[in-house]
Parts: structure tokens; C-alpha cells; sequence
């Protein structure tokens, strides 16, 4: 391997019209082979996502080469965003739109595609040239990055704002070891909370989890899911994921093509003859992601906990299965902090170029947030 400097120069990176997705499709799935990336820079996330935007978004791709080979690869869409009436920005967003009607499916554990032999020189050469090289943007937006590591910082040309969640999961290789099984590695309330819930559930019918058996059943069991997550977000006056067109087409065509791979994971729960929910995942590389799920909350009048019950069926069958990580993804939700055994993060950032606009934008930002702050004080004096 080439000394870090000469390694460094020997890289070369384009930003060029993405091609078409046929080439595209080869190119990628034999740099995954090579890469360590996540299921959501995964040929099959990236290509049905390519294809349910259908050509509504102008796409970019960013190739890093080297000594002719692809090793590293990255899809950017170019947006002119508007917000607060009289901000515009041209943007640049790694495998999202900038519009929130197609960033719905919520991009997460992000990055480049990248050979693992070259990572951290091929990323840090990538991001140099978006930032050195390519001026065509006032903001680059990197949303879901699981590593947050060398990335820009701040200087006299470019702002960086970062906003920074708990990615809580579950290492399963520590569940299969446990004397006591998975429970054992819980926190004693949620501990009684789960036995609870799983003697209430049982005195309905013999609680049981099973994965579709095919894709027909799989698109079957999205169905139910969707109408129980749709029924729940009704209740609380919200139009809930299934509400937008994108989200569901998206994710009947992602079920269609990626099933058969062993890459989706659609459970249903049943106590008895009743069914408790649905849990959907997907699963790369022994790595389970729990990406949703559909719960009845009237099957039982006490105790009534489906998705304490959901989850805890599927940890455990995913832990028989052999997989290494069940992944709650990004969010601080007392259900993820309950049930997972371990903690890192996911970053959302925004490069910001120098820019008039965007401080003005962020004097009004710290305005509110004081002015915010004074109000939660009046209140707190006057109650």
C-alpha cells in the first residue's frame, strides 16, 4: 500500500451526472462487496430508492478512484431549498432530497460507499473535494452518519451545525451468552414490565412469533402493519407514515425486491388467535435494523405493553438466528432506552458556506431560543 500521503494524491474524485441505473447497479454492488457500509447504502436501499424518485430530483454522483478503480461512491441530490420566506439555498444532500415528502423513509447509519481496505483516506479525500472543489453549493447536508469521525470543522469560510442522537441496539452475541438469555441483560423494572406483559398476553392465547414465509406474505403482513400503525397516529391526531404516497410505495417496492435476499424481516405477533402486531426490519450482514411496526393496543385491558412484547420476541428470535446486532436506530424513546443493552451515536450535519443570509438565520435562531427560554422562566414564576 502506497505511503498516507502518496495514497492520498493517488485518489481521484468526480462529481458528474449520475448514469444510468443499470451501470449504475454493477458499479455499486461490486464495491459493496468490498465495503463494510450499511444496509442504507446497500444497492438494495440505494436503487429503490433511485427508482421511486423517478427522476424528480436532480442526482449527482460523487466516484472517488484509485489507479482506475472504483472505491468509493456516494449519491448526491442538488435542491434549491426555501425556508423562512427569504432563505434560499443551493444544496447538496448525501442520499436524501431536502424535500420532506421524499426524506420520509428517514436515511439512517449513512455515509459513503467505500472499500474498506481505503476507508479513511477515500472519505476524508471525498469530503475534501465537496468542500475544496465543488462550489456549486451553499449547503452540503450529510443527514444519519454513523461515523462522525474527521469531519469539517468551522473556519473562516464554512459554518458546521450538528445535531447528534442516541443510536440505542442490542448486542446479540452478549444475549446468546447470557446465563439468564436476554431479559437477564435488562434493567429490573423493565424486567417485571415485560413478564407482566407476556402473562397478561398469555392469558389470551400462547404468545408467537413468525417471519413471512415469502414475499406474497411479506407485502400481506406490511398491509396489516400499515393499517395498525395508521390506526394508532389517527388517535393521537397525526396522519402517521403510511399518510404519504412516497413512503408506502417505496416500501412495498423495497419488500418486492429485497425479500427474496433475505434482506427484509417482517414479523407477525400473535397471542393466541389474536394479533398483537407486526415488527419490520431489515437485516445486512447479521446487522438486524428496526426500522417500524404496527401495534394493537386492545388486546389486553392490563398491562398492555405490545411493543415491550414485539420486541422481546424478536430479539429473541433474532439472537437463535444467529445475527449479531439488533438496531434500534436513531432517537432517544423510552422503549429504545429500556430494551437496548448498548449506546452510540448518529449525526446529523449542515457545512454551511459564508454566507449573509445564513447569519442572519442564525441570529434568529439564538433570538427564539432565548426568547423561548424567557418564557418557560415567566411561566415557571408565575405558576
Amino acid at each position: 500500500m502506497l505511503p498516507g500521503n502518496l495514497l492520498h494524491a493517488a485518489i481521484t474524485v468526480e462529481l458528474e451526472p449520475l448514469p444510468p441505473l443499470g451501470d449504475l447497479a454493477r458499479e455499486w454492488r461490486s464495491l459493496e462487496e468490498r465495503s463494510e457500509g450499511s444496509f442504507f447504502v446497500s444497492w438494495s436501499w440505494i436503487g429503490c430508492w433511485l427508482e421511486a424518485l423517478q427522476g424528480g430530483v436532480e442526482l449527482l454522483l460523487l466516484r472517488a478512484r484509485l489507479e482506475g478503480r472504483t472505491v468509493g461512491l456516494g449519491v448526491l441530490a442538488s435542491y434549491l431549498e426555501h425556508r423562512h420566506r427569504f432563505i434560499t439555498s443551493r444544496t447538496l444532500r448525501l442520499h436524501a432530497t431536502g424535500r420532506p415528502e421524499l426524506d420520509s423513509l428517514m436515511v439512517e447509519c449513512n455515509d459513503f460507499l467505500i472499500d474498506r481496505d481505503f476507508y479513511a483516506p477515500v472519505r476524508r479525500r471525498m469530503l475534501s473535494h465537496l468542500l475544496q472543489r465543488e462550489s456549486a453549493w451553499d449547503e452540503l447536508v450529510l443527514d444519519g452518519l454513523w461515523d462522525a469521525a474527521a469531519l469539517p470543522s468551522a473556519n473562516e469560510h464554512t459554518a458546521v451545525r450538528s445535531a447528534t442522537y442516541a443510536n440505542h441496539y442490542i448486542d446479540l452475541t452478549a444475549v446468546r451468552a447470557a446465563p439468564g438469555g436476554y431479559l437477564s441483560l435488562l434493567g429490573a423494572k423493565t424486567r417485571s414490565r415485560i413478564r407482566r406483559s407476556c402473562k397478561e398476553y398469555e392469558s389470551v392465547g400462547e404468545l408467537a412469533v413468525r417471519g413471512a414465509a415469502d414475499t406474497d406474505q411479506a407485502l400481506t403482513f406490511l398491509e396489516g402493519l400499515k393499517a395498525l400503525h395508521q390506526r394508532y397516529w389517527a388517535t393521537r391526531g397525526e396522519p402517521g407514515a403510511f399518510a404519504n404516497a412516497f413512503f408506502e410505495r417505496f416500501h412495498r417496492q423495497l419488500v418486492r425486491s429485497a425479500f427474496g435476499r433475505g434482506e427484509i424481516q417482517l414479523l407477525a405477533v400473535d397471542a393466541g388467535a389474536r394479533r398483537v402486531g407486526y415488527v419490520y426490519n431489515f437485516v445486512h450482514r447479521g446487522h438486524v435494523y428496526n426500522y417500524q411496526s404496527g401495534l394493537d393496543y386492545h388486546v389486553c385491558e392490563k398491562h398492555n405493553r405490545p411493543g415491550l412484547v414485539a420486541h422481546t420476541l424478536a430479539v429473541g428470535l433474532n439472537a437463535h438466528r444467529g445475527h449479531r446486532v439488533y438496531d434500534y436506530l436513531a432517537g432517544d424513546a423510552e422503549y429504545k432506552q429500556a430494551l437496548s443493552t448498548a449506546t452510540g451515536t448518529m449525526s446529523w450535519i449542515t457545512v454551511q458556506r459564508d454566507r449573509m443570509r445564513f447569519r442572519i438565520e442564525g441570529a434568529g435562531r439564538i433570538l427564539l431560543q432565548h426568547t423561548r427560554r424567557l418564557r418557560h422562566a415567566a411561566s415557571r414564576q408565575s405558576a
